[in-house]
């Protein structure tokens, strides 16, 4: 790792903050330019898709733009700062992607298994109506967006931002760093006040920005929310950094997420006002998928032990240091 107080040093964590500024400028002003070109296609295509994404609010083309200009960007980045090769991001491929995979996807499962029976016996959730209708038609979907939203945010969080962010700073306060980023992140994802039915124009991504402050939930859940996802992150670097690999991150966090959508297609919030039972439970937040409170909280946390103890046999590979910029 080079030194923290070194010129390369600061020079290469310069380059990464620029990165991330560039990825919001570029995101916020190519939302608009997507969302035009999504209204202009016919809806029938493919099977009806394209009628569901025209009909997604604005602030999910600026969520999905901001991820695609993060890609997309990368390869300047990754120019800039002479990286070689993903051992020099901390990742090595594991020699056992599978297990890797199954860890993750054993800790998560079974810690919402855990938390939504406690959720269901307690009574501040309870099964909607007919619930059983159609989840077989959207379990698929469900199956899908858990895989491809897990792959990219680990790829982008855990593998590259954790990674850049580990060859300028200690272990430590990388992780720290990537677990604040990743939870804000979330929140940028929230509808804004100033988002509606009307048709977005160059920059009204930068508008959205702007008024998040009046679409974030009450003070007291978002900071339970902000928590939760705070915790989760650094549970995923830490296995991250463990295994070094994304496999185990990504079958925990995939399990969360899959998880999480059927909990909401089936269950509902019934407690009046939201915050009465803080700090045991509060409804989820940023679109139903971060659940809020102790009991959250600590079946989250219950899945990290038991992911740390599986993985614990793991001998943790080293970091490649970057050469000189």
């Amino acid at each position: 790792m080079a030194l923290a107080g070194s010129f390369p040093c600061v020079r290469s964590l310069g380059k990464i903050f620029l990165y991330l500024l560039l990825v919001l400028i570029g995101g916020t002003l190519a939302a608009p330019m997507a969302w035009h070109l999504i209204q202009m296609l016919p809806p029938h295509l493919f099977g009806g898709l394209i009628g569901k994404i025209q009909g997604m609010p604005f602030h999910r083309y600026l969520s999905r733009s901001l991820q695609v200009a993060a890609i997309m960007l990368l390869w300047p980045l990754l120019r800039s700062l002479r990286i070689r090769s993903v051992g020099e991001l901390g990742l090595h491929g594991s020699c056992r992607p599978l297990g890797d995979l199954m860890v993750g996807l054993f800790s998560g499962v079974s810690c919402l298994l855990l938390l939504e029976s406690v959720a269901l016996y307690s009574g501040v959730f309870v099964l909607h109506p007919g619930w059983s209708a159609g989840l077989m038609t959207t379990l698929p979907r469900f199956l899908l967006t858990a895989v491809v939203v897990a792959t990219v945010e680990e790829f982008l969080f855990r593998g590259v931002l954790l990674g850049f962010f580990r060859q300028v700073m200690v272990p430590s306060m990388a992780i720290l760093l990537s677990a604040i980023i990743f939870s804000g992140v979330h929140f940028l994802n929230l509808p804004a006040a100033s988002s509606g039915e009307v048709a977005p124009i160059w920059c009204s991504g930068l508008s959205v920005l702007a008024s998040l402050g009046s679409s974030l939930p009450p003070w007291q859940l978002f900071c339970w929310a902000f928590t939760t996802l705070f915790v989760a992150g650094i549970i995923l670097a830490w296995m991250t950094v463990h295994t070094g690999s994304l496999w185990a991150a990504i079958g925990l966090h995939g399990s969360w997420i899959l998880g999480q959508q059927v909990f909401n297609a089936l269950i509902g919030f019934r407690v009046q006002p939201p915050d009465r039972l803080l700090p045991m439970f509060g409804p989820p937040q940023c679109h139903g998928m971060v659940p809020v409170g102790l009991i959250p909280l600590g079946a989250l946390l219950l899945a990290g032990f038991l992911a740390m103890i599986l993985l614990c046999h793991r001998r943790q590979p080293p970091l490649h240091p970057l050469g000189n910029r």
